[in-house]
């Protein structure tokens, strides 16, 4: 079997190096830069999509968008262009499933398959193999995929038909953006009135509001100032303007999921969308009149 994968981003080359371990790839940027990482380790460039499209019996994506997705499928001299039927698209981009089941539809028309399989974790996860990812395909289309999504990590599930790993992942996302933002006002709360912000975040710790964005972000990264993860305010944002267009469409009433975007678009006024996803906690130090974020000391 003949791996392509196309993106080579913070999470697309993560996943991508991670695979490169078991098993060799074909790959394809447009950042020549995120190419001649991977051929160092052993991966083999493509000139272009339609090349890659031609040599792979499974191409693997992990793109911004979903708009990005269609442009690498559709485009000039993309994919679909040379794909053969019987070979499989597996897009990892956290992408809209409503486009995702459109070229997907279109995709079969043409005898090319596709599912969906996004992740969540980042790019730490992906390079230490821990990462979920949520899988929607046909079940044999996901027993055909299986061995090659278990390369990357064990952590799969199983989502339902092409599209509803997207929609688990804009869940997924919709939540832990909201748990980010309650958890930085409720350290801003307590610090504004008193406990240092360590000793706020080792009391929720041992409390019933620990959450993972505490145990994960809160001493390592927002307090000691050190706000790089490697997502982006942007991105989180598009996931989370997603999730609230699928509650409109599917009529879920995203009370506080609309409220979570409005801050996210905020953060962005003030921090541009390529901000750090972590630097909404200066948006929340500046609302609030605290210094959770120590100050000049944010990176």
């Amino acid at each position: 079997m003949k791996i392509g994968f196309v993106g080579l981003g913070s999470m697309g080359g993560a996943l991508a190096q991670r695979l490169q371990l078991t098993h060799p790839l074909q790959v394809y940027d447009l950042n020549p830069e995120a190419v001649a990482r991977m051929v160092q380790q052993g991966a083999t460039s493509s000139p272009s999509l339609a090349a890659l499209g031609a040599e792979c019996d499974v191409v693997m994506l992990c793109l911004p968008t979903s708009e990005h997705v269609r442009a690498a499928i559709f485009g000039n001299q993309g994919l679909a262009t040379s794909m053969r039927a019987g070979t499989l698209i597996v897009d990892q981009t956290s992408g809209d499933p409503t486009i995702t089941r459109s070229i997907a539809a279109e995709l079969l028309a043409r005898g090319i398959e596709m599912v969906d399989a996004p992740v969540s974790g980042g790019p730490a996860g992906a390079t230490a193999g821990t990462i979920a990812i949520m899988v929607g395909a046909a079940q044999a289309q996901y027993e055909r995929i299986l061995p090659v999504l278990q390369a990357i990590s064990p952590n799969i599930f199983y989502a339902g038909e092409v599209g509803t790993g997207h929609v688990a992942k804009l869940a997924n996302n919709l939540l832990a953006g909201g748990q980010r933002l309650l958890s930085l006002e409720a350290i801003a709360l307590a610090v504004k009135n008193g406990i240092a912000p360590e000793k706020a975040v080792d009391i929720i710790m041992a409390s019933s509001g620990r959450n993972f964005f505490v145990e994960t972000f809160m001493k390592s990264h927002i307090i000691s100032g050190k706000l790089a993860s490697g997502f982006s305010l942007g991105m989180l944002h598009k996931d989370i303007r997603l999730a609230c267009k699928l509650g409109d469409d599917s009529g879920v009433s995203l009370t506080f999921g609309n409220q979570i975007k409005s801050f996210y678009q905020m953060a962005i006024n003030d921090l541009g969308e390529n901000g750090q996803v972590n630097s909404v906690a200066l948006t929340v130090d500046r609302l609030s009149n605290t210094h959770v974020v120590p100050v000049g000391k944010s990176d």
